[in-house]
């Protein structure tokens, strides 16, 4: 095997060969269905990339399979990185009024992205309305080091809300779940949005280096850091919505849904639609969905006809195999999460024995 396949994605990794993985395998002594139960993948997938017509087609193995396969069996030392963290002041974390000093805008930015929490989750700490929350932690024209005028008991509860009540706190590891941690096999359950977005905060890099460390799209990685990854609903959409005989409009929630799925415009589709921006905005609303949502909305077969014409859906087809992958839960890769537990030093390789 040439040296460039042993090489750190940034440092010019080069995928190897179906020849080399056979190498690989070969020298390890491992079947193909015991290196596919490792990452946690399908062996039907990993035998493509044993054959070469695969290779001649451009697909290659992935880089975190790969990495975490040379890691486990001691052939690659893992890549030995260290956390950086923005520097806060200890007095922000007194529980002693008279020694405790108000916190800055940018001290509050860095908590709450270490903490994981949203947004709207910050607010109901703070008791404080979302949209300043909003402003106060992603505006530009809110200057970091402007004062966050807050009383010391509401402070305080909020440190303790988010589990960072001292510097110690802040500079230790985040307390994520012990299963996370764990091998394939051993217990292991993926991490939740909330876990990774505590991850990536406290290593201090961003999802973009993090993304290039294992070898992995930064979208797709702020894909599984967001909720929406690991929401599962219920995504259906009534056949008749789209059906002349027995029609009826779509719902709030399927008109979400709709949107979603097709990655639509919603402003856009509500000017198509005739709907007020108030009733959009109640159409995107996740966290209530009463029966309110259940009723149809005020939208004409006519405009919704021509909607789905100008968007070319003539059956359900294509929605249905969508709706389908909108209610699935989607969790990181295990050998993506582990790589990036193992360079920070959270956990050990696996090491695992050659059977030759």
């Amino acid at each position: 095997m040439h040296s460039e396949i042993l090489k750190p994605f940034s440092d010019g990794w080069v995928p190897p060969t179906c020849a080399e993985i056979a190498e690989f395998k070969k020298a390890v002594g491992w079947s193909t269905n015991e290196l596919a139960a490792l990452v946690d993948v399908d062996p039907k997938h990993l035998r493509n990339y044993l054959k070469e017509k695969t290779y001649i087609q451009g697909k290659r193995i992935q880089y975190s399979t790969w990495r975490f396969w040379l890691e486990s069996f001691g052939i690659v030392e893992p890549l030995k990185l260290e956390p950086t963290k923005p520097y806060l002041q200890s007095k922000i974390f007194s529980s002693d009024k008279s020694q405790w000093r108000e916190p800055v805008v940018s001290e509050l930015r860095v908590l709450v992205t270490r903490s994981g929490y949203s947004d709207s989750a910050v607010a109901r700490f703070l008791e404080i309305e979302e949209p300043l929350v909003k402003h106060l932690l992603h505006s530009p024209k809110k200057v970091g080091s402007s004062p966050f005028h807050v009383n010391h008991e509401k402070w305080m509860f909020f440190l303790g809300k988010i589990g960072i009540s001292s510097l110690t706190e802040y500079k230790s590891p985040p307390n994520l779940p012990e299963a996370c941690l764990k091998a394939i096999g051993e217990g292991y359950e993926p991490p939740n949005p909330k876990d990774i977005r505590q991850f990536v905060a406290w290593t201090g890099r961003t999802p973009s280096e993090l993304a290039a460390i294992v070898g992995e799209e930064e979208s797709r990685l702020g894909f599984y850091m967001s909720n929406r990854s690991t929401r599962q609903t219920d995504a259906t959409i009534e056949d008749r919505v789209f059906g002349v005989d027995g029609w009826r409009a779509p719902n709030f929630k399927e008109l979400r849904t709709f949107m979603n799925i097709l990655s639509l415009d919603p402003m856009e589709i509500a000017h198509r639609l005739k709907l007020s921006k108030q009733e959009m905005t109640v159409a995107l609303a996740t966290r209530d969905n009463g029966m309110g949502k259940e009723r149809p909305l005020p939208v004409t077969q006519e405009d919704w006809f021509k909607l789905l014409d100008s968007l070319k859906v003539f059956n359900t087809d294509k929605i249905k195999k969508l709706t389908a992958r909108e209610g699935r839960a989607y969790y990181i890769q295990y050998s993506i999460w582990r790589l990036l537990l193992q360079s920070f030093g959270l956990v050990e390789p696996l090491k695992l024995e050659r059977k030759i």
